[in-house]
Formats: C-alpha cells, sequence, structure tokens
C-alpha cells in the first residue's frame, strides 16, 4: 500500500529500495543495490492472451558529513526481453480519445491509444543531489515531478494500470528528465518545487506532454519540444491520518503553445484501511485552439494479515473549441463536447510468499465493455 508522502528524501528512495541489500554501510556512508523480477500474465476480452517478464537494477548511495550536510544519488534501469519490449510495466498505457472518429458521442471511448518507449533498457530514474538541514535538498536529473509526488501517486497503488483519469498531467505516467528539483517541510506543510530544461520527443526524453498531447483537434506538432516547464506542489497534515494535497505544473512549448495542470488530492489511513482521491484539470492550448481534460479518481485498499485487498474507479471527460465534427446528413460542423476519455473499475489483491516475494491479481473493467485479468509474480530485493 502506497504511503504518505510527506518526507524531505525523494519518494522513490523510501518506496522503490524498501528492500534494498547494503554493499557498503557505516556512520556517515550507504550504498545499496536494489531490484525486481516480475512475470505479468494478461488475458483481454478484445484481445488475445499475453505475458511478459520484466527486470528492474538499480544503486543507490548516501554520504553525511555529520552537520547536517548529505549527498545522494539514485540510478535505476528496466531491462525487458526482446518479446516483451512493448509490454513493459515500466510506464502505463495512455488512453486518448479521437473526437474525429466515431461521429457518436457514446463511441468515443478509447478509441486511440499510445504508450512510452518499447526499448529493452530504459532508464527509470537517473539523479544525484545535494541536503541541507533546515534548507532542503536540491535533486537534478530524471525524477519524478512534484504534481506526482505530492498529487497524483495518491490514488497510484494499483499493480497494473491505474491514473487512467489523470495520466495526461505533468509528470504522470512517466517520469521527467531535465529536472531541477527542490524539496523540504515545515512542521506538518511539505513543499516541492520544480524547474525542466528544454525536452524534444525523441531524443533526450520520453515524457510528460512531450509525446502524450491531446487528440482534440490541436496542433499536436506544436508540443514536440518542450522550451521548459515549472512546478510546485504541497501536502498538509491534518492529522496523523488524513493529509490534504495541492498541485499546479505550467509547459511551455513551441509557437507559444502552453499546457496547465491543476491537481487537489487526499488521503486517510486509519489502521490498515487506505482510502485516497484525486481530480486534476489539465488545458492544452496551441495559441488557436483549447483543450481541456477533467479527471476523478479514487482509490481503497486494506491490509490483512499477508493479503492486501485494493480498488478503485477512474473517470475523465475532454472538451474542445475545435469545430471539427461534422454531421453526415446535414453537413453541420459542430464542437467537440463531453468526451469520455476514461472511466475503469479495479479490483486487486496480493499476496506475500515471502517478505519480498508477491503474488498478484487483478481486473480492470472499462465501461466500453472490455476487462482486463492479470495475474503475475514480483521478487523484489
Amino acid at each position: 500500500m502506497k504511503k504518505v508522502l510527506l518526507t524531505l528524501v525523494p519518494s522513490l528512495l523510501l518506496a522503490a529500495t524498501a528492500n534494498a541489500s547494503s554493499i557498503i554501510k557505516t556512520d556517515n556512508s550507504s550504498l545499496d543495490i536494489f531490484g525486481r523480477a516480475k512475470f505479468t500474465a494478461q488475458d483481454d476480452s478484445e484481445k488475445s492472451s499475453s505475458s511478459s517478464f520484466s527486470t528492474r537494477l538499480g544503486v543507490k548511495g548516501e554520504m553525511k558529513d555529520g552537520n547536517g550536510t548529505n549527498a545522494f544519488f539514485m540510478t535505476s534501469w528496466e531491462m525487458l526481453s526482446s518479446s516483451d519490449k512493448s509490454a513493459s510495466n515500466n510506464t502505463k498505457t495512455v488512453k486518448v480519445a479521437n473526437p474525429d472518429k466515431p461521429q457518436i458521442k457514446s463511441e468515443r471511448l478509447d478509441v486511440l491509444s499510445s504508450s512510452a518507449s518499447s526499448d529493452n533498457i530504459s532508464a527509470r530514474y537517473q539523479f544525484v543531489g545535494l541536503g541541507f538541514d533546515g534548507i532542503g535538498k536540491f535533486t537534478f536529473g530524471q525524477t519524478d515531478t512534484p504534481f506526482y509526488t505530492l498529487v497524483t501517486s495518491a490514488t497510484d497503488i494499483f499493480q497494473y494500470s491505474g491514473l487512467e483519469a489523470s495520466a495526461n498531467t505533468y509528470g504522470t505516467p512517466t517520469r521527467a528528465s531535465n529536472l531541477a528539483l527542490y524539496s523540504n517541510s515545515f512542521g506538518k506543510l511539505s513543499v516541492q518545487a520544480s524547474y525542466q530544461f528544454e525536452t524534444k520527443k525523441g531524443s533526450n526524453s520520453e515524457s510528460g506532454s512531450v509525446i502524450d498531447v491531446f487528440d482534440g483537434g490541436l496542433n499536436t506538432a506544436n508540443f514536440n519540444t518542450q522550451k521548459n516547464a515549472y512546478s510546485a506542489a504541497a501536502a498538509y497534515a491534518l492529522s496523523d491520518a488524513l493529509n490534504l494535497r495541492a498541485g499546479y505544473a505550467n509547459q511551455t512549448f513551441t509557437e507559444d503553445a502552453t499546457k496547465s495542470n491543476y491537481g487537489l488530492a487526499f488521503d486517510y489511513t486509519l489502521g490498515n484501511l487506505y482510502l485516497a482521491a484525486v481530480y486534476t484539470s489539465t488545458i492544452e492550448d496551441d495559441n488557436k485552439n483549447t483543450t481541456t481534460r477533467n479527471g476523478y479518481e479514487v482509490a481503497a485498499s486494506y491490509n490483512l494479515d499477508k493479503f492486501t485487498f485494493t480498488t478503485g474507479y477512474a473517470s475523465g471527460t475532454q472538451t474542445s473549441d475545435v469545430a471539427t465534427t461534422t454531421d453526415t446528413d446535414t453537413g453541420k460542423v459542430m464542437k467537440n463536447d463531453d468526451i469520455s476519455y476514461a472511466e475503469a473499475f479495479k479490483l486487486g489483491v496480493t499476496y506475500k510468499v515471502f517478505n519480498n516475494v508477491t503474488t498478484i491479481a487483478q481486473i480492470t473493467h472499462n465501461t466500453n465493455g472490455s476487462d482486463i485479468f492479470y495475474g503475475g509474480l514480483n521478487y523484489s530485493f
């Protein structure tokens, strides 16, 4: 179950390396190796069954001077078999609505899909940083954005799929490269802010809206190069159980194209029960037309001995001011409105065979009628 993320250390330093094995461990320095091996069998009611296998391997280190200053780094990679390189769980498939076809609104659901890089070996996290007591931490490289860490990650608790409604927000589902990140905590308030340098499609990054632009009649070529982006997010602990979260991000592309991301979330933990909800709103503007997405996600999990049960629901709608749909009978051109780009229900269960070995079963029901069944075995170290 994903825990609250109120920490100065980037979330992956704790979550992704919970079972890390120490290579070096002293009072002032540490070097750890971590990873996983995961097998997945999948059956799609609208497609054939398939399977995939992936491994992850990473190294992280930290040095301290005893006076409140520390330096840290992490490198993490995912490796796929040659037959599984397009079936990676490294990044989630993004469902994008195409308002031009079909023209019937009720059928405009998940009619176009895109996914991230299909390379056999892909970089996940690559960063280095410095931390200072009372000042905060500064991280540079490829890592999670503030918008993901402190907002949308609240509902990212599933072994497979998830984040359907917030998939096109900044840093979701992929990490951002060329990032300068600041993190700090002030009592019950945790904050992060970041700046991302120029990022181009197909070159030094496969992240963010550089590849996942709405199909809402916009000129998508304007979004192939992100000139820069900045974001800020905060989480406030109202109590030991309840956290409130909010975030904003702005991305600037060529030809004055822009993308604005807004998010609100909360999470609540009571014993073995975890509840979370996320709302996101994203506006893309190609300097001529705009397209807007509004997404809602809820998720819950419950731990019972060695079992963890998860469930969730996601719903998202897209509107566009581009008049591109034409009535075949009258020839009248209409606007693209009320398009459902995501609607899914998920139910899953995991069982810990050992502390670092887990069996997985999950079903994702998409309201367009498809059901996807997952079964998996995961070994982490």
